[in-house]
Order: structure tokens, then sequence, then C-alpha cells
């Protein structure tokens, strides 16, 4: 009979590599299903965190402690993690608190913004920049020994998903761009907030090196406007108007526009489908546009701004060479 591994040391790299991303793959997969319940305080991180690698000390890695925080760094040591990005050569660090007492008192404090009632309602460009500064703080704190990316991924998706909001985690890690994008969105931002407490000189140059190299890339902030939308947004996109309406009631306006567009188009265009399809696509891109921006109400108003706008821009000289410089 075939030993089973009973420590970390025992496992290859390249075996412990697959073991975890088989064992915690489906963890997660369970919790977009059944969220960990919790008031999106410590004690909810500790419990995602356990829940995803739950399994991993019975298939050998004896060194894991799933839903326990790490020791504190000792005093003059800085916490640092070399950094390999796919599409761009060199090394880039990146540093993390000690996970003293004051990171866990900074943990507390940004986990107390962390509601799903303080965030609901914002417009999305609102939301993005609250929900970039709660996931850079708690990546900087960095609590857990390993596996933080994927309980802050899971934890942030949960909060912000009964905020009102979807964050499309997923499409980062679709290509080596996209996954080295985030790494240096996310490096640049909690490098910055690690700098006033790092300890030693050879680290801080590491780390100044690290900003300066990747200076000019995407802020977090900006980057998750691509990955975030509005869940009333998804709906008008997926489902049907009924389905839709009944689960966001606020959705009214938005449908009412649709309705008003065709009939507008098919008085305006007898006997032309197609263009009357045109005409409610353009509308219905527009209304869509409004709902990913968080709008809700007034979808003619703003269809007549964007007209002002892109006529004023029409009107606007070209730009020469000078512009270019």
């Amino acid at each position: 009979m075939q030993n089973k591994p009973t420590a970390a040391k025992a496992l290859t790299a390249e075996l412990r590599q697959q073991l975890e991303a088989d064992n915690t793959f489906r963890r997660v997969f369970q919790l977009e299903l059944e969220p960990v319940r919790g008031n999106f305080d410590a004690a909810h991180l500790k419990e995602v965190n356990r829940r995803i690698f739950q399994d991993l000390p019975g298939a050998g890695f004896g060194d894991v402690t799933p839903g326990e925080f790490r020791k504190p760094v000792p005093d003059g040591v800085d916490w640092m993690k070399q950094r390999g990005l796919s599409t761009v050569g060199g090394s880039f660090y990146v540093a993390y608190s000690r996970m003293g007492d004051a990171a866990t008192d900074r943990l507390d404090k940004v986990l107390e913004s962390a509601k799903p009632d303080a965030l609901r309602g914002l417009k999305t460009s609102e939301f993005t920049a609250r929900f970039a500064k709660i996931y850079a703080e708690l990546d900087y704190v960095h609590p857990f020994s390993d596996g933080n990316s994927r309980t802050l991924r899971t934890f942030t998706k949960q909060l912000a998903k009964e905020a009102g909001y979807e964050v499309d985690w997923e499409r980062f890690g679709r290509s080596d761009v996209g996954r080295d994008l985030l790494y240096i969105a996310r490096d640049l931002i909690v490098n910055g907030l690690a700098k006033p407490y790092v300890q030693n000189e050879s680290a801080m140059r590491k780390i100044l090196s690290t900003q300066d190299r990747l200076e000019g890339n995407r802020a977090l902030p900006d980057l998750l406007r691509d990955a975030v939308r509005p869940s009333r947004a998804v709906a008008f996109e997926q489902m049907t108007e009924r389905e839709a309406l009944k689960e966001y009631p606020e959705l009214k306006d938005a449908y009412e526009t649709m309705h008003t567009a065709a009939a507008y188009f098919e008085s305006k265009m007898p006997g032309k489908p197609e263009a009357q399809e045109a005409g409610i696509q353009s509308v219905m891109d527009h209304v869509q546009s409004r709902l990913n921006a968080g709008e809700t109400a007034d979808f003619s108003r703003g269809r007549e701004q964007e007209k002002q706008e892109l006529q004023t821009s029409r009107q606007r000289p070209e730009p020469g060479p000078e512009h270019d410089r």
C-alpha cells in the first residue's frame, strides 16, 4: 500500500502546486454557490480562508493552517514577496504589513467600511473607487501566510454582490496580460501603503525600483472599471424583462424607455424593420451604458446630453502635430 504524504516537505513543488489548485478550485466554486454567511468582519474573512483551504492539511500540507492569521514577523524584518511577471522582464517586489497589532487594528478598521449597506446605491465610479481602496488595504495587511489572493477575491466578490454589484475577477486570469495588469495595479497601490513602514534600506530600494519601473500603468480603480457592473445592469442585459423587473423593480424606467423607442421607430419607419431594429439597438446601447454607470432613471435626458457632446466634439479642430508631442 502506498503511503500518503504527511508533511508539506514530502511534496515536490510541482505536485504541491497541482494538489493545491485541485483542492482549492472546487472549494472556491462551492463558495460561489453557497457563500459564507457573516458580517464581513475578521471572523468572516477567516472562515472564507478556512473553507477554501480546508482540504490541504489532509493532503500533505502540514504547514497550512486554514482560517488562521499569520504570525507577526520579528522586529526589524520586512515581509516582502518577489513578483515575476509574464509580460515584463526582471524581478519586482511588493511589501506587506508585518502583521503586528497595528496591522490587525488596520484590518478591523478597513473591514468596518466593508459593509454592503455602506456601498449600496453608489454610482459605479464611486463604488469602484471605494471597492478598490478596501481591496488594496486588505491586500496590504495580507493576513494569511498563503492564499490571500484567492481569499480576498472570494470575500470581496461576495461583498460586491450583496451591495448590488458584480465583479468579474475571472477576466484578469484569462491571459498573461490580464494577470500582469492586475498584479501591477495591485502592487503599485500596496507598495504605496507599505512604504512608510518599510524598515530596511535594501527593502526600500527594491520597493522604490519596482515603483519606478511600473509607473505609468493603470491604477487599480481604473482597471476595476472594466470588471465592475451593477447587478441590475447585468440583469437588463441577460434576463427577460419580466425576470429582471421582478428582481430589480428600479429597472421600470429603462424598460419604459425601450417600449417608447420601439413605438417611435415603428411610427417613423413603417415597413423598414432593419432600420427600426438599428434605432432600437442604439437606444438599448445607450440605456445599457447608463445602467452600467449606475443610473436608473431619466434615460432620455442622458441621450440628449450624449448627442450634444458628440456634436461639440465634431466641431473641435483636429489635433495638429503640436498636440502629439
